[in-house]
């Protein structure tokens, strides 16, 4: 047989079965010329049939693309049910008919069968082709091997970044292909090999030492496995750091002690304990602890996990826990005081969650002489001043808590330590006076740069003279000229889309608050839960010496309110802060304050407005609105003054010049 008619079945050449075949008369000359199946080599008196180059027999196909076969009818159903079953993509069901073409096209001219060593030379897809032809009843088969060059099995070989062997083919191992998806390579330091490195080493060599800084080092083997027979790397962990881990835990669990006072847990206590030494303890976190006080601790674990505290803040509040567990144990009440003493050990011990905590579980002891933060500032700047004037500060402070020779509402903590600052910075220049006795008018003119220094002047000097510290008072006839800011609109653009900006439910109630009901971030952030009557859709806004004011919230307001409690009871189910706005840190703190305005500091860089222009332009809106200062008045809770001088901005053309402002 003519090897023309062997390879293209020229449509001149019949065809045994009466089928003529048509087809291009012009075959590339190199690809006929260098085919290997036109004279196959003698190899030990057998013919041998090497699988052609891949790019040959594609182009080969791509060639007699344009050449009908009557069996292609048969088989393309069959490779779309293929591809459809299987899941594979359009590309290789064209490759898939491309290579039945040649499988079709290189049987022999008077067979009408493919038989399986033609498919066995085809580049691609040799094994789902016999079962697409087989499917078609177009594949014949014989009685030998040929099935075998199907599917070719390659030998097993060793990893080649680790040198392990897994009985595979595969050249890298399952834990080397992890190994090199977070590792950058480089030159090995032992090795000196080009491999993905951690800490200068690649993973053979960090394994190997590793194996070294073990207590019982195994005995190095020569062989190496890996994949999933590797059962030493699969036991004690990958790369052995969690053996390191565990033999740490061993040796340190063999030096754990019991407390000598908790020898005996039905022990009571015989008398008030004076105050601890917390630093003299050896090793604390080498305390052991009972079985009661693990389940406390696993329990404040499980919370910290359900309120998704930080990594860092429960690792701080755990170790602070099993210290005070371990030591004071759980029969009797810890006190507070022992709770901040521990936290002050190092950086790394929290007081304020743990304290919160052991309140709601009812097994902390509240020390009546405890201060708050504010008042500790105040105490700590009042001892910096000089020495003749700490008993009048003293004395002032005393007044302005109520505790003066008459009686007088008493002035928060915060608004105290603020007037504290400016004082103390003040009589820091009067420290070559022997008292205040001896403060002019001149020197309070001198002194009070701003209003704020003057306010905290006058009401020291006005308390002094009440107490008959001094005789008279230098600040009575100052006055500071300040001049009339007339407030200003903020433009349209930048309040469109502005609650959008907001983060969570918290922040956008905060925003409509501030926004819309005119409410300062202080008052916002001093709201108590009891203030809010969602059934009547009101809330109580307090003011300190004054009137409440009470707001109506609209649908929307009331949608966010729902939407904030629902938040924080899924965040803080056990906080017990009075307060409507919390945060991470007020939630379970101990004295359950309110947050500050600080915790809204995102909220104003994210919205890029201060909430003091935002109140105003909001007061401004109204007042162009109704021009009526006594419906400013009831709607925003502000003095009649305030109103009236909206009331002017908006609308001038209402009001006459005054003649001696003219």
């Amino acid at each position: 047989m003519h090897w023309r008619q062997r390879v293209f079945r020229f449509p001149e050449l019949p065809i045994p079965d009466g089928h003529w075949r048509p087809m291009s008369l012009e075959p590339p000359a190199p690809l006929i010329r260098d085919d290997p199946r036109v004279c196959p080599p003698q190899v030990g008196g057998q013919m041998s049939w090497p699988s052609p180059p891949r790019a040959l027999r594609v182009d080969h196909a791509h060639r007699i693309t344009d050449r009908d076969f009557p069996e292609l009818p048969a088989l393309i159903p069959v490779i779309t049910q293929m591809a459809a079953e299987r899941n594979l993509s359009d590309a290789w069901e064209r490759l898939a008919l491309h290579m039945a073409r040649l499988a079709l096209a290189i049987r022999d001219a008077d067979q009408p069968l493919v038989s399986e060593q033609d498919i066995a030379l085809l580049p691609q897809l040799r094994g789902p082709l016999v079962e697409i032809f087989l499917q078609a009843g177009l594949l014949r088969r014989r009685p030998n091997r040929w099935h075998l060059a199907l599917h070719p099995r390659s030998p097993a070989v060793s990893c080649e970044h680790c040198l392990s062997w897994s009985g595979t083919i595969a050249k890298l191992c399952s834990a080397c292909k992890n190994w090199r998806r977070f590792r950058e390579r480089g030159a090995c330091r032992r090795c000196h090999r080009t491999l993905p490195l951690s800490l200068g080493r690649c993973r053979r060599c960090r394994v190997v030492e590793l194996e070294q800084t073990l207590a019982d080092a195994p005995i190095p083997d020569q062989l190496w496995f890996g994949g999933d027979i590797d059962l030493y790397v699969n036991k004690i962990g990958r790369d052995l750091n969690n053996a390191r881990d565990r033999q740490a835990q061993q040796r340190r669990s063999e030096h754990r002690y019991w407390p000598r006072h908790l020898t005996d847990p039905a022990q009571l206590e015989l008398f008030p304990a004076p105050e601890r030494n917390w630093k003299a303890i050896e090793n604390p976190g080498l305390l052991r602890i009972s079985e009661p006080g693990q389940k406390i601790i696993s329990e404040l674990d499980r919370l910290a996990r359900d309120q998704e505290w930080s990594s860092a803040t429960r690792k701080k509040s755990l170790r602070t826990l099993r210290v005070l567990l371990a030591w004071l144990g759980t029969g009797t009440p810890i006190h507070e005081r022992d709770v901040v003493a521990v936290g002050a050990l190092s950086p790394h011990y929290n007081t304020v969650r743990v304290a919160g905590f052991l309140q709601v579980k009812g097994i902390l002891a509240i020390d009546s002489d405890t201060i708050g933060t504010h008042e500790a500032s105040v105490r700590r700047w009042v001892d910096q001043a000089p020495a003749q004037f700490q008993s009048d500060l003293h004395t002032w402070i005393a007044v302005l808590r109520g505790r003066g020779k008459r009686p007088s509402p008493p002035m928060r903590w915060d608004t105290i330590r603020g007037y504290t600052l400016h004082v103390v910075s003040v009589l820091a220049t009067w420290e070559h006076l022997a008292s205040l006795g001896e403060v002019t008018e001149q020197d309070v003119k001198t002194a009070a740069v701003n209003y704020s220094v003057f306010t905290s002047l006058r009401s020291l000097f006005r308390a002094l003279r009440r107490e008959r510290r001094i005789f008279r008072d230098p600040a009575r006839n100052v006055h500071l000229t300040t001049p009339v800011r007339v407030p200003r609109p903020i433009p349209v653009d930048r309040l469109k889309g502005l609650l959008d900006l907001a983060g969570g439910a918290k922040d956008r109630l905060a925003l409509v608050l501030m926004a819309v009901y005119g409410v300062r971030p202080k008052q916002v952030a001093e709201i108590l839960l009891e203030d809010l009557d969602r059934t009547t859709g009101r809330l109580r806004i307090r003011r300190p010496n004054r009137p409440d004011h009470v707001i109506c919230l609209d649908d929307f307001a009331l949608r966010l309110v729902r939407s904030w409690l629902t938040e924080r009871h899924r965040r803080w189910p056990l906080s017990s802060n009075p307060y409507l706005f919390v945060s991470p840190r007020t939630a379970l703190h101990i004295d359950r304050p309110a947050v500050g305005i600080s915790n809204f500091s995102t909220l104003r860089d994210r919205i890029g407005i201060n909430f003091t222009r935002l109140r105003q332009d909001r007061l401004l809106d109204e007042a162009r609105e109704t021009a009526d200062p006594v419906r400013l008045m009831r709607l925003f809770g502000i003095t009649s003054y305030t109103a009236i001088h909206y009331v002017r901005t908006a609308h001038p053309e209402l009001f006459t010049i005054d003649p001696t402002q003219a």
